[in-house]
């Protein structure tokens, strides 16, 4: 059972990125002005908006984005009824791609509603009526409730970073490349919802990092769970 159990133990490599990752996104938004610059980088002052507005495209890959989704899960579904031919790895990875879709989403959003944090669009700097706090900071008590922290709009694209666990542990660096393309393709659906003013790039950021975390944990659940078996 013991050597069993070291099968799954944690990689520290993962565990070390993850750690850091999210040192250096809280020292982004606390300590630096990036998010700002960002922002103001896309806030037209003479028309007193954001450059971006309502994007047919980002609304299909959204849609693209639900029913791949809703297909992994289909697929999980069916291979839990009558097994498909391949290994239990594999198996437990498409679990895990499947679980990432149906609880990256609401986990995100649920995360969102603890938060006070503003949008752009609510800030005295861009035509609102709330002041500009970082994450560690206060906001005065006359603020209103503000749900801008993590980013929810784009979080139906976050569940893509389970994707690459299909390729490992056999081709890492694969796996590592196909992160980073869904990484990518997280951060430009939150790039839509930046330029409308709908959030600042460390909440996207931070909704890849949460989503990240959760993958992280289902993977291990499953592989600590294949080694019982």
């Amino acid at each position: 059972m013991l050597a069993k159990l070291k099968l799954v133990k944690t990689p520290k490599g993962i565990d070390s990125v993850l750690m850091l990752s999210a040192m250096l996104i809280l020292w982004i938004g606390n300590y630096s002005n990036l998010d700002l610059m960002i922002a103001d980088s896309m806030f037209d002052g003479k028309r007193g908006h954001f450059a971006g507005g309502d994007s047919a495209l980002a609304g299909s890959f959204q849609f693209g984005m639900i029913l791949l989704g809703a297909a992994v899960i289909g697929l999980a579904i069916w291979d839990t009824l009558r097994p498909l031919a391949w290994l239990a790895s594999r198996r437990s990875v498409l679990r895990s791609v499947a679980l990432s879709v149906v609880l990256v989403p609401p986990s995100i959003y649920l995360l969102s509603s603890f938060s006070d944090m503003p949008c752009p669009t609510d800030l005295l700097r861009y035509g609102g009526l709330e002041p500009y706090a970082r994450m560690l900071e206060t906001l005065p008590a006359s603020a209103s409730g503000m749900v801008c922290l993590p980013a929810i709009q784009a979080n139906t694209a976050w569940w893509l970073l389970a994707l690459p666990l299909f390729w490992l542990p056999g081709r890492p660096r694969t796996a590592l490349l196909l992160a980073g393309v869904m990484l990518l393709c997280g951060l430009a659906s939150g790039w839509q919802q930046q330029l409308q003013g709908a959030q600042f790039f460390t909440h996207t950021l931070w909704s890849a990092w949460i989503a990240a975390f959760l993958i992280h944990l289902l993977h291990n659940l499953f592989r600590t769970e294949d080694a019982l078996a």
